[in-house]
């Protein structure tokens, strides 16, 4: 099967932390965050958009809300107002850094989903043609629909932007504030 080499996943953990919710660190979110290339921060009231410093993909950004909401229903309507906007600016801004034509968002929240942090955080994630890994073969579930056909890859898909350098593409392409 194919799968992402993340070499930053090596010194993640899924345990909880004692410092609490690495969301609600502020100076964790500011050091995170995307900006604008003249140091803007790019948050509205209730969210914020970052990178993820642990990629699982490349382009692995998540909007992520300041207030420490844990459950799906539990967002108020500016929230979830506030939400769709940063994730309309982070897949227009991941379309034109990749130069491609496609996203994948998604949220995994609850006891049997893949979420580590309990702290609801939707993924956007670059798309490309070129990535062999699409849709939930992305996300680990691997699939075929013939039988007779398998679908086996086995090698690795190096990320090529993450931490800084994502940090960085992403600024170039926004731009200055108010561009």
């Amino acid at each position: 099967m194919a799968y992402y080499y993340s070499p930053f996943r090596n010194k993640y953990s899924k345990k909880p932390s004692d410092s609490g919710c690495p969301f609600c660190n502020t100076e964790m979110m500011e050091k995170q965050s995307v900006k604008y290339s003249d140091g803007t921060i790019i948050e509205n009231k209730t969210y914020r958009w970052v990178v993820n410093m642990f990629p699982k993909f490349e382009g692995h950004t998540m909007v992520v809300p300041k207030r420490h909401v844990t459950k799906i229903g539990s967002e108020t309507t500016q929230e979830i107002k506030d939400r769709e906007e940063l994730v309309a600016l982070a897949a227009k801004t991941l379309n034109e850094t990749y130069n491609t034509d496609g996203v994948e968002v998604f949220l995994q929240t609850g006891l049997n989903s893949e979420s580590s942090i309990k702290h609801l955080h939707w993924h956007v994630v670059s798309s490309q043609a070129s990535d062999p890994l699409r849709g939930f073969d992305k996300l680990g579930h691997f699939f075929t629909i013939q039988e007779d056909n398998p679908k086996i890859i086995i090698f690795p898909v190096p990320i090529k932007k993450a931490k800084t350098q994502l940090l960085k593409a992403l600024a170039k392409t926004l731009g200055r504030k108010g561009r």
